[in-house]
């Protein structure tokens, strides 16, 4: 599955800021601004919250009572029960560029449970459990995202200054 943000606020002047820029900068801007997009464990897209333990006190928030029983009969999906988590919807993202002139770029994630718990799709349990939807994520790093470009922009016209 392919996974793509929407409409994310001011991306538009984002977009138009980078594609003002000298190539060599431009190119360096667009690579840390999404590289801070994707993030770590600490942040972006790859900030995977804290497990939940669901239990009798805390019960999972099912979408219907159709999918909670469809889970239960296939063992969770065929993932087993408890399910485990694998880490492969936050270690999917990917950054994607279309040619060497940066004119496109993508953050993609192709993992099987992206689009459930972190896309369009997301199932209630997982919004509850704190999981983020894309546009969320990038709409509260758009700022870090920035300050990560320009340190970038600034370290890349420093080395070139020394050279």
């Amino acid at each position: 599955m392919n996974i793509r943000y929407g409409k994310v606020r001011n991306l538009e002047v984002v977009q138009k800021l980078m594609a003002e820029l000298p190539q060599g900068v431009k190119i360096t801007a667009i690579k840390a601004f999404n590289e801070y997009l994707i993030g770590d464990e600490r942040h972006g897209l790859k900030y995977e919250p804290r497990q939940v333990t669901h239990d009798a006190n805390n019960p999972y928030l099912w979408q219907s009572e159709k999918q909670r029983r469809a889970f239960f009969a296939t063992d969770g999906f065929g993932q087993g029960i408890p399910t485990q988590r694998t880490h492969e919807t936050v270690n999917g993202w990917t950054m994607q560029v279309k040619d060497s002139n940066w004119t496109q770029v993508k953050l993609v994630n192709e993992s099987k449970g992206a689009y459930w718990v972190q896309g369009d799709g997301q199932q209630r349990g997982h919004a509850a459990d704190g999981w983020r939807k894309i546009g969320d994520i990038i709409a509260t790093n758009t700022k870090g995202a920035l300050q990560a470009a320009f340190k970038a922009v600034t370290d890349y016209l420093n080395a070139k200054v020394k050279k």
